[in-house]
């Protein structure tokens, strides 16, 4: 009795044995083989038998050059005007306009996945539109429009537009001017039927009726205050250090308040509030922007002067003379005097380059003197002279580099406009 127990002992041990082996094989062999197998299309399809994984696309941010973007029209996105439009601005400043995101039907045929991805807190997806995305909180960013409260925003210091703005110059110069005492409000543009022509330097602002200062006012005046550096610069700073001073930029218009003053929803001027390409053009490659050789800013020049204000950051990126302040009383000119209006095209920045002629004057020279005296003339026959000489009357970085050919032509050969 006790032999045959033993036997069927062994026999239980024997089929538990061959059982454990099977199941290994089963936990151990199979998932090699799967894995394997998963694998090999992309050995296949990578150099030196490597896999290599398809980029992850981020939902989270939202781009207009999106080739499926660009194939929609604007009003398939954007709802003229916005539900909210009469909330955002005080009553009195209040128009129909387009002044909140588009809503969730707008997205919803192409990016259904991305809107119910398992993603937590939210679908990355929300988080182009909201600031919290839960059932109990949907408060929405603030829309780039109006600038105030968005530019305030942790998203809106760091926002740059997929769009530049197309505006035709030479169709609105004789539309409307601004004839106003020096000094006066600013702040509302005036329409004229005016004509405008170029002036020579002894034009002012009293006599000139321009219609440059309906869109463009002097940012950050000093006016008569005794402080005259955007913000305080250091104690003992040398003489000649450049340090950014107040009215060295003019404004450039950020919302849709002066020109809604002709091209509004019941007016009969083209194009209408709603045809937004008409005015917002994606330029030819993303990001296009003067490079750095052109223009006069210094990024971490600008981080120690403490200078954090937008607009003064996107205006001073595109400045190729980050000396030159509109506000000084010899600057205080006919706009034309120096820029050629109706020949600028604001989708193309070389044509709002200012030339250098411009600084020589009417017989008066300024800085560009017939004699050869002028301060163009000097510092470009000193900087022929000694290559490793750095011009800073006009320029912070520029002045570093090889002096243009521009420059050397008007000093070699002064004249007058």
């Amino acid at each position: 009795m006790t032999s045959k127990t033993n036997a069927n002992a062994c026999r239980y041990k024997a089929v538990a044995l061959v059982t454990f082996v099977a199941v290994a094989s089963l936990v151990f062999v199979f998932p090699r083989r799967d894995t394997a197998a998963a694998a090999e299309p992309q050995r296949r399809g990578s150099p030196r038998g490597r896999s290599v994984r398809a980029p992850r696309r981020g939902y989270s941010n939202f781009s207009h050059r999106v080739a499926g973007h660009q194939r929609r029209a604007c009003d398939s996105c954007h709802k003229f005007p916005s539900p909210n439009w009469e909330e955002v601005r005080k009553s009195d400043e209040a128009f129909p306009d387009i002044t909140q995101y588009p809503e969730h039907s707008s997205c919803l045929d192409c990016h259904r996945r991305q809107f119910f991805a398992r993603e937590r807190p939210h679908p990355r997806i929300c988080s182009v539109c909201h600031a919290v995305a839960t059932p109990r909180d949907q408060t929405r960013l603030p829309f780039p429009n109006p600038f105030a409260a968005f530019d305030a925003s942790p998203k809106g210091r760091t926002h740059v537009s997929d769009f530049r703005i197309n505006f035709p110059h030479d169709k609105h110069l004789e539309l409307f001017s601004q004839s106003r005492p020096h000094g006066g409000d600013t702040s509302r543009g005036a329409l004229v039927r005016a004509s405008f022509r170029r002036r020579g330097l002894s034009a002012n602002r009293e006599s000139d009726p321009k219609s440059c200062a309906t869109c463009h006012q002097t940012y950050q005046p000093q006016g008569d205050s005794d402080e005259e550096f955007v913000t305080r610069p250091p104690e003992g700073l040398p003489e000649g250090t450049f340090w950014l001073k107040k009215g060295t930029f003019k404004t450039v218009p950020r919302d849709h308040s002066t020109c809604f003053t002709c091209h509004s929803a019941d007016g009969d001027i083209a194009p209408a509030p709603s045809d937004c390409a008409a005015c917002h053009r994606l330029p030819p490659e993303p990001g296009a922007r003067l490079t750095q050789a052109q223009h006069d800013f210094d990024p971490k020049l600008a981080a120690t002067m403490n200078v954090n204000d937008k607009l003064t950051l996107e205006l001073w990126s595109r400045r190729d003379a980050a000396r030159f302040r509109h506000e000084w009383p010899p600057h205080d000119l006919a706009c034309t005097t120096c820029h050629d209006a109706a020949a600028m095209n604001t989708l193309d920045e070389a044509t709002k380059k200012v030339p250098v002629m411009s600084c020589g004057g009417e017989g008066s020279g300024c800085h560009v003197e017939p004699t050869g005296d002028g301060i163009l003339n000097i510092v470009v026959a000193r900087k022929r002279a000694e290559p490793s000489f750095q011009c800073t009357k006009c320029h912070v970085n520029n002045g570093r580099l090889p002096v243009p050919e521009t420059h050397v032509r008007a000093a070699a050969q002064p004249q007058t406009r």
